[in-house]
């Protein structure tokens, strides 16, 4: 692990500076080091006290307010009301918040100026214990990590600040909850990983072969088959967060804590095969069929499109009522340019396809919207598959995401649709 001095910079209060640096990551045993820049980060977990005064002043984020589609049932289920800890209160107050999703964590986040940590950020930093920025080597203090992840539930009672500093000045990083990062969705275990056993490999494209570094952390393995198996919506009471903050982030607007309840409603820009600027909201009042992908994968990419080239043959002339979507994860190379040269060479009828790219934040914030996970592998991406059903409003009614599955089930839930009133 190398670290990186970071430039002087006035650290927001209740944050330490943490140094740039690169690291080993643990999935990958030939891939190169990754970089994690420098950054501001919280030193303990958000808690009930500060989430509470957050709902406080943001309603549509109380219990009996929260959009289902951004939280499930679960939701602060541990409170006794919307403003109201309970008969735990006093222990609450001061321990992590959990049962919070990944949407109401960016909100929040969002609300104080900050944004989640990034994977590559709470990994570089998890790897330090008191003294050594990087002890993932250490036996002892492996085994002490297993430990603390095997601790009871009751974990989330304790009050952040019981934790132990680490040598960046942070606590809590282990042995009080798991915590949710930015890109969580970029995290998918597969190949000769520990974590494998629960994860479907169909689901899975094969741009790159994800084998682990280092089969002796096994603590890290739980921790990436954890953020294998989340949903943006996922409320777990073993699940909270912290803040982060760029050291030299770019001006920023307002911030957002955006209530949507579907992907059209995020209020991001993206580019068509023509060089327009649409949000996702223009697709309304049609139905679309939509996948994400990259135009240089090789595999999955190109068997998704034909599957629904398939599906619009299959549905006839009834196909100029509905719209087909290819979302680009890939927006360094897939260009305007690039785009129409994919439909002219597939033969795709420009009527009806639409291809659009946007910059990495919006992909990112769009895909844990749809569920989808990719990942960065040696340039190119390991992606899940996905064909959608997205009825008018932009609520998904059917997915597919098997390659090579029967399309029967899809063209008969774009046709119910039809049926609609």
């Amino acid at each position: 692990m190398t670290v990186w001095a970071a430039a002087e910079e006035p650290t927001p209060g209740g944050m330490v500076l943490i140094p740039g640096g690169s690291y080993k990551p643990l999935y990958a045993k030939a891939a190169k080091e990754r970089v994690a820049p420098a950054c501001f980060m919280d030193v303990t977990q958000v808690t009930n006290a500060q989430f509470l005064d957050f709902v406080r002043d943001h309603p549509e984020w109380r219990r009996s307010q929260v959009k289902r589609t951004l939280a499930d049932a679960g939701y602060l289920a541990h409170w006794a009301g919307d403003l109201d800890l309970g008969p735990q209160g006093d222990k609450l107050r001061n321990a992590p918040v959990t049962q919070v999703s990944w949407f109401a964590a960016k909100a929040y986040c969002e609300a104080q100026g900050k944004r989640l940590p990034t994977q590559d950020e709470w990994e570089f930093v998890a790897r330090a214990d008191a003294t050594r920025a990087d002890a993932s080597k250490d036996q002892a203090y492996l085994n002490q990590l297993l430990e603390w992840y095997a601790k009871p539930p009751t974990s989330n009672l304790e009050a952040v600040r019981s934790a132990p500093l680490n040598v960046h000045g942070l606590r809590g990083l282990h042995g009080l909850v798991w915590e949710w990062v930015q890109d969580f969705n970029s995290t998918m275990i597969v190949g000769d990983s520990r974590g494998d056993g629960s994860l479907d490999r169909n689901l899975f494209c094969g741009a790159g072969s994800l084998l682990g570094a280092d089969v002796s952390n096994y603590a890290a393995y739980m921790r990436y088959a954890l953020r294998s198996s989340l949903k943006g919506d996922y409320c777990l009471g073993s699940l909270g967060f912290r803040a982060a903050k760029s050291v030299h982030a770019a001006p920023q607007g307002t911030a957002s804590t955006t209530t949507s309840t579907t992907a059209y409603e995020l209020p991001c820009e993206w580019r068509t095969q023509d060089g327009k600027i649409v949000t996702l909201s223009s697709l309304r009042g049609k139905v679309h069929v939509l996948t994400m992908g990259f135009t240089r994968c090789k595999f999955a990419c190109p068997r998704t499109l034909g599957d629904m080239h398939s599906i619009e043959q299959a549905l006839g002339t009834d196909a100029d009522s509905v719209g087909f979507v290819f979302l680009s994860i890939d927006p360094q190379h897939d260009t305007p340019e690039r785009m129409t040269q994919v439909i002219n060479d597939r033969k795709l009828n420009p009527a009806r396809w639409t291809f659009l790219t946007a910059p990495e934040d919006v992909v990112q914030q769009t895909a844990v919207a749809l569920n989808f996970k990719f990942q960065t592998i040696e340039g190119l991406f390991a992606h899940s598959n996905l064909i959608a059903v997205l009825d008018k409003t932009g609520t998904i009614v059917h997915r597919e995401e098997a390659l090579g599955a029967d399309l029967a089930p899809t063209i008969a839930a774009i046709r119910k649709l039809f049926a609609a009133p």
